[in-house]
């Protein structure tokens, strides 16, 4: 086990990283998450990439994007703040699927694996740890003593690294995309890194190509000189720029022109307590942009952050009406729901209603408490019991978990409570 800790490690911490930002730092926007979905699935198309990819998005200022297991892939809200247009943001996509469509995660597994049969646990285990801790004098010493080993295995997993720069630069080649932009993401790359210390010595250590052989990627295989560049898909990305830069109370940076500065402000006076000048921004927006849904969303967030609950649900309303999977909706509309102003013969129609939250938003405090509350009108006692174990799930074992859950699926007739303790014996 130990001579493949590395991987099993990153692994790990993948998932452990992932589990610990689902609720806490992962941001849920549906336009956002439509708008990517649309570049992945023009990757997907010119590669003949058939499987299923789950995009999630957590709040960190570095721009930062990889795959993890099962198929997902993270990027952070840094990325779209410094993304300078969509192609470069399509590029980064396009480097993770290229790990996803040459199997990389699951060679890296292969590779540790063959380090078996060579006897040299130590050595391995002061290789891995290093490379994990980012301890450079710790693995120069490692190099030292067993270069054959870490070089086969840093130039294999930097290997893997130029296969996916070249998948992402063949994509925009069968996109007909420009590739000035990524140059630009680059630059921004490269000032951060050398901002935090990583000069060019310090990357040689690192299984991701030196910049300047990055730089040179792009230029020996950027062949298309005519372009299909799309200005509304730019349009698209600078609106959901603008929205991230406001909520997320970054600086406008001066990339923000006209209509998308005039957004990002709406929501930066928000933020600053002045709704008045807010709204007087948005309500402008949505008039020269009617068929723009998402600043009615918007608006409602606006209007809901300063407490305007009623005055938030119209609008809300109008975005589900056009959009009806946008859940984070859903999920703010069922929150903000009164119980109170329900009548008798309506309280189950919420109730049930409302269960496919319990499947998006797993675990979810808010969420269990409110549907307690409701069974508790209802006098649902099987439903009770489930979001009872559901609130205690992170201190029981998993195998007691599944029992007791199992335990209510014998004893009720109730399908749909059926069918949600299926769903969660699956997670």
């Amino acid at each position: 086990m130990v001579l493949i800790s590395r991987l099993f490690l990153i692994f790990f911490f993948s998932n452990l990283f992932f589990s610990n930002i689902s609720h806490s730092n992962q941001i849920f926007d549906y336009e956002t998450e439509i708008f990517l979905n649309k570049l992945l699935d023009n990757i997907k198309e010119v590669n003949k990439f058939k499987k299923n990819i789950k995009i999630h998005i957590i709040r960190d200022d570095n721009p930062n994007a990889f795959v993890v297991p099962n198929n997902k892939l993270i990027i952070s809200s840094g990325l779209i703040h410094q993304s300078p247009d969509y192609v470069s943001l399509l590029a980064v996509l396009a480097h993770e699927v290229g790990h996803l469509q040459y199997f990389h995660l699951e060679k890296r597994v292969d590779s540790l694996e063959q380090f078996s049969k060579l006897n040299l646990l130590t050595s391995i285990a002061v290789i891995s740890g290093s490379i994990l801790a980012d301890e450079p004098q710790i693995l120069g010493g490692a190099i030292a003593s067993q270069a054959n080993i870490n070089n086969f295995y840093l130039s294999f997993s930097r290997e893997q690294e130029r296969e996916a720069d070249l998948y992402s630069i063949d994509t925009l080649q069968k996109l007909k995309l420009p590739s000035d932009s990524i140059k630009e993401l680059l630059k921004i790359l490269e000032e951060n890194a050398l901002s935090k210390g990583f000069d060019e010595e310090y990357q040689k250590f690192s299984t991701h190509p030196i910049f300047k052989e990055r730089y040179q990627i792009i230029e020996n295989n950027s062949k298309t000189k005519k372009f299909n560049y799309s200005k509304s898909t730019q349009n698209e990305f600078d609106f959901i720029k603008a929205k991230f830069l406001g909520f997320n109370n970054k600086s406008e940076l001066g990339k923000l022109k006209n209509d998308h500065k005039i957004y990002f402000d709406s929501i930066k006076s928000s933020k600053s307590g002045d709704l008045e000048t807010s709204l007087k921004k948005i309500n402008l927006l949505i008039k020269m942009y009617p068929d723009y849904i998402f600043l009615l969303e918007t608006k409602g967030d606006i209007l809901r952050s300063h407490g305007f609950v009623k005055e938030s649900l119209k609008f809300y309303q109008i975005v589900l009406k056009n959009y009806p999977d946008n859940h984070y909706i859903k999920y703010r509309i069922f929150l903000d729901t009164n119980l109170k102003n329900l009548e008798k013969n309506e309280e189950n129609t919420f109730f049930e209603k409302n269960l496919n939250l319990l499947i998006r938003f797993p675990n979810n405090k808010y969420i269990i408490n409110k549907f307690i509350e409701i069974a508790i009108l209802l006098d649902k006692k099987y439903w009770i019991d489930l979001f009872n174990i559901i609130n205690q799930s992170d201190k029981i074992k998993k195998a007691e978990l599944k029992e007791k859950l199992f335990m209510i699926s014998e004893k009720t007739n109730d399908k749909k409570l059926k069918k949600i303790i299926y769903e969660y014996l699956k997670l």
